[in-house]
């Protein structure tokens, strides 16, 4: 029962053998995955695939590293889409703070990652958050929005900036860097994750598991971090692979849309 909880299949990179990388997927034993867009057009792929993959549902977002190409009407156009593909989308996402150098100015950044926070409320919709070398930076604009629900993807924080990820109601995602060599902060994250907020992902076509270094990342792989997550747990693979998709369903496949985030007035 493993879900990939991020992977990017519809990009460029899988062109050339989409349909066997899901079959090979499906063979793995990943049941379903989230597909999450990078930008206006990968969100439409996205939304385009999940429409044609029953096991494939779509998220919708713009990147902190895609924002200053993006259009001046991108909520508006971000609106339409999901107005059209409501029952395909889970999620809005990929979105967040990239404090890398050589990103984005850092107030603009900041005001996409606030404005489709706010969309994400509206829609009652979950959010996806990338946070390279800016965790706390993500945390403390979600903490604006009381009961945002989300995850932080590809999670490379601090136990302590975990720690306050789960108090604001959030999940943590970890991918394949859980089995490279000198991620010792991470494995001790995700050991201190309570097990109803983690999540596992492969985030391809980026960042493969061991053995799979050095090669494209896909969704089959993903069978790799959940073994390396049940080993850092101490716990049965099933049993972790059981809990996370129950967790998965709950949070992306949510439909009691009654109570909606928004954001406080602080």
């Amino acid at each position: 029962m493993l879900v990939d909880t991020h992977a990017h299949v519809q990009m460029p990179e899988f062109d050339a053998d989409r349909a066997e990388v899901l079959g090979r997927s499906r063979s793995a034993g990943v049941q379903w995955m989230v597909c999450p867009g990078v930008d206006l057009a990968s969100s439409t792929r996205a939304e385009e695939l999940a429409r044609q993959e029953p096991d494939v549902a779509a998220a919708i977002g713009v990147h902190p590293e895609d924002c200053d190409k993006a259009p001046a009407d991108y909520l508006t156009k971000l609106r339409s889409l999901y107005a059209l593909n409501a029952t395909t989308t889970v999620a809005i996402g990929e979105i967040g703070l990239d404090y890398k150098e050589g990103t984005p100015d850092r107030a603009l950044q900041f005001r996409f990652f606030e404005e489709q926070l706010q969309l994400a409320a509206d829609l009652a919709l979950p959010v996806i958050v990338h946070s390279r070398f800016a965790v706390t930076a993500c945390l403390n604009a979600v903490a604006h929005f009381r009961g945002m629900r989300g995850v932080m993807h590809c999670f490379g924080g601090t136990t302590a900036e975990l720690e306050r990820a789960v108090a604001l109601g959030l999940h943590v995602s970890f991918t394949g860097n859980i089995t490279y060599p000198g991620a010792h902060a991470t494995r001790d994250a995700l050991k201190a994750c309570p097990v109803e907020r983690l999540l596992l992902e492969t985030d391809s076509p980026y960042m493969p598991p061991v053995p799979m270094r050095g090669t494209r990342n896909e969704p089959s792989f993903v069978a790799y971090v959940y073994s390396a997550a049940a080993t850092l747990l101490d716990s049965d693979v099933t049993d972790v692979a059981c809990r996370i998709h129950e967790t998965a369903r709950g949070l992306f496949n949510h439909h009691e849309r009654g109570n909606h985030a928004g954001e406080e007035n602080l």
